[in-house]
């Protein structure tokens, strides 16, 4: 049988505590669907690996019915009123508990499975079945989801009434947004069954969907019937194209088809995704910080608001702004890049509609309100970084305070930005590391090894097996591919380098074989590590912008980019080995410290799409340090 042993990561586990302790509809589908995606995800990998003798237990896990039929009447409670508590919790939420017993124990198994490993697809779907995803209605494309009942209900009044609907999800944003399109076409009565979910796998192939899931899809539909791919805003459309491609081919009776997303609905009729239906995504009435922050005609907000309003909006939020000072919103500064974003709009954008559907990026402008006048006088200022809406923002905002004093006291949640205030004292502790006494040394290092404890700790996706590795090789090489073609010259790292200084295979879960949410994709840069006087800070450390990574991962990283010399390295060593009883990270970590360059090269191709003759003479000087340093760790 599948192992029922195996406990649930403590990340999902704090993430039904925090519904459980909501208790309101909308959290309540918020946990119910994220658990959906990770059973689904675990099922169809499963259902790729043979059964025994290779693995224990049976080919498949139980049908996903009962839980999208829940996700369904909690999208409809959600609609109704999102705040409202939610009827039968308790059981509702044991259901989605069991479901991610379910998904832990296959996925525990799948992970010690050569076969599983072997292929690339199955190896695909148990990365997404393991990893911890918000989706983009509460990320970085955010959105009211509980409108998307209302919208689809408009929808379908507009169509023909005898033409049925299937549902769709796809997964990750389909799988929260898809149950109001069911509990719509439910209630119109023209749902053509219940609704499924589809797992899009990219390969050097393309997109490959899963055949059990494939195999689920009704072998006969209603004539007329529309086929409803619901998913997250897309980019270029090119993954609902592939997907209306395959089901086309699959599903008998030359369906039609149309794309679902907050707010718009596109034909996909044609060679491209055409836009056919916008509405606004998010609700009408008092503006979220995120509604005001959005510049005027940049399309990454509606803009409609001032920066008083924008200061009057985070006061009532929380935020301990004093009375009778005047606020300034400016850019949030780092290394690089000088500014991210733009600043706040300080005036109402025109022809806007309050709530319009523009994209709605939080991520890209992090900012703080400065006080007017001398410095020192009106109060701190405050950092404003958008961790994320909904269940999974409060979830995230609280595992950041149970890491104790990594961040300064006062930090507030508001409006799904964690706001810190500003500790003028603040130094880069790559810089004040040489200053510090030897006994301050030890303790800010010692400081650091626990961060890492309690991140592995409260952010543990899963425990894989010796068996689960990746490429770290491949994937800088890659990244340093496009870093090359992007700056249009030679980096000082080539193959010769690549081969003597990064493996070619390195364990997903580290030596300790434990997987857990890491924020090194966005939060690795050296200026994340801060000293205020002698305490430390980080920054950047949250769950919705990361990626899983590993112990060893997280010291590479911080070896590299704070260039500790020998007699840190030594403290340091000591301090990790205090935290796991051995050495085996930190020296793993060592042989792996090339790694750290991938982190770099990614931002750099991130936040630079059109390089400037400057730029790109600072990333070839920092990645020279950076593979100078590693070179003289060997």
């Amino acid at each position: 049988m599948i192992t029922s042993d195996v406990a649930l990561p403590a990340l999902h586990r704090a993430f039904v505590d925090t519904a459980r302790r909501d208790g309101s509809a909308a959290a309540l589908h918020a946990c119910a669907c994220f658990a959906e995606q990770s059973f689904s995800d675990a099922a169809a990998a499963r259902a790729r690996v043979p059964g025994p003798p290779n693995l224990p237990g049976p080919p498949n896990l139980p049908d996903p019915w009962e839980l999208r039929a829940l996700c369904t009447e909690l999208a409809r409670e959600t609609a109704a009123a999102p705040g409202a508590p939610a009827r039968d919790a308790d059981t509702r939420l044991r259901t989605v508990e069991r479901a991610l017993h379910l998904a832990t124990g296959a996925v525990h198994d799948l992970w010690r499975s050569a076969d599983a490993h072997r292929d690339p697809v199955t190896a695909a779907l148990l990365r997404h079945a393991t990893d911890w995803k918000t989706p983009e209605c509460h990320g970085y494309d955010l959105a009211d989801p509980e409108l998307c009942l209302d919208r689809a209900a408009e929808w379908l009044t507009g169509t023909d009434p005898a033409r049925p609907v299937l549902v769709v999800a796809v997964r990750t944003g389909g799988s929260y947004l898809a149950p109001f399109w069911q509990a719509a076409a439910e209630d119109a009565g023209r749902a053509a069954g219940p609704w499924h979910s589809l797992r899009p796998v990219r390969g050097t192939d393309g997109i490959t969907l899963p055949a059990a899931e494939l195999a689920a899809l009704p072998q006969v539909l209603p004539p007329g019937t529309t086929v409803v791919l619901v998913d997250d805003q897309p980019d270029t459309g090119a993954t609902a194209l592939a997907v209306r491609d395959r089901l086309a081919a699959l599903l008998p009776g030359a369906p039609g088809f149309v794309l679902a997303a907050p707010g718009r609905i596109y034909d996909l009729a044609g060679p491209a995704v055409r836009l056919t239906v916008e509405r606004p995504p998010v609700r009408t009435g008092e503006p979220r910080l995120w509604q005001l922050t959005g510049p005027a005609g940049t399309g990454d907000g509606p803009g409609t608001g001032s920066t008083d309003r924008l200061v009057e909006r985070a006061r009532r939020t929380g935020v301990p702004l004093r009375d009778g000072t005047a606020y300034r919103a400016e850019p949030f500064r780092g290394t690089f890049t000088t500014v991210y974003g733009t600043p706040p709009a300080a005036t109402p954008a025109t022809g806007a509609e309050e709530g319009a559907p523009r994209r709605i990026d939080p991520r890209r402008r992090p900012f703080t309100l400065m006080p007017v006048g001398t410095a020192g006088h009106g109060g701190p200022a405050y950092h404003f970084r958008f961790i994320g809406t909904g269940t999974h923002g409060l979830h995230c905002a609280r595992t950041l305070r149970a890491m104790g004093g990594l961040l300064p006291a006062g930090t507030v949640f508001a409006d799904g930005y964690l706001v810190t205030p500003h500790e003028p004292d603040l130094r880069p502790l790559r810089e004040a590391l040489p200053a510090l006494t030897g006994a301050e040394r030890r303790r800010v290092l010692d400081e650091v090894a626990r961060s890492w404890q309690r991140l592995g700790e409260l952010g543990e996706l899963g425990r894989p097996g010796p068996q689960a590795v990746y490429d770290p090789r491949e994937r800088l090489a890659t990244a340093l591919r496009r870093l090359r073609d992007r700056t249009g010259r030679p980096l000082p790292v080539d193959a010769n380098w690549l081969a003597r200084r990064v493996p070619d295979r390195a364990p997903v879960g580290g030596t300790g074989g434990v997987l857990f949410r890491t924020p090194l994709p966005y939060g690795h840069a050296h200026w994340h590590w801060q000293l205020a006087g002698t305490e430390l800070r980080r920054f950047g450390l949250d769950w919705i912008w990361g990626g899983g990574g590993c112990l060893e991962s997280e010291i590479a990283s911080f070896l590299v980019e704070n260039r500790l010399d020998g007699p840190a390295r030594d403290l340091l060593r000591e301090a990790v080995a205090g935290t796991t009883g051995d050495t085996r990270a930190f020296d793993a970590a060592q042989g792996l410290a090339g790694e750290a360059l991938h982190w770099n090269a990614k931002t750099w191709l991130r936040r630079h799409p059109e390089p400037t003759a400057r730029t790109a003479d600072l990333i070839a000087a920092e990645l020279e340090a950076q593979a100078a340093y590693v070179a003289d760790l060997a």
